[in-house]
């Protein structure tokens, strides 16, 4: 998995930004959004930082 590809356009946030976040304790796409801003502008990769947290958790 390439850590550097973009999972929200609006926030600029990386799969390994959603990596740390789940590593550092966050276990709900609430908790990930909190961390990185990821998924609370437009809302349309919700369902992708959902894939994330599970297969880094």
């Amino acid at each position: 998995m390439d850590m550097d590809k973009i999972v929200c356009a609006c926030n600029s946030v990386t799969n390994g930004m959603i990596k740390e976040a789940v590593e550092s304790g966050a276990k709900t796409l609430e908790e990930v959004q909190e961390k990185t801003g990821a998924g609370t502008v437009c809302g349309a990769c919700t369902e992708d930082i959902q894939h994330l947290i599970d297969e880094f958790s």
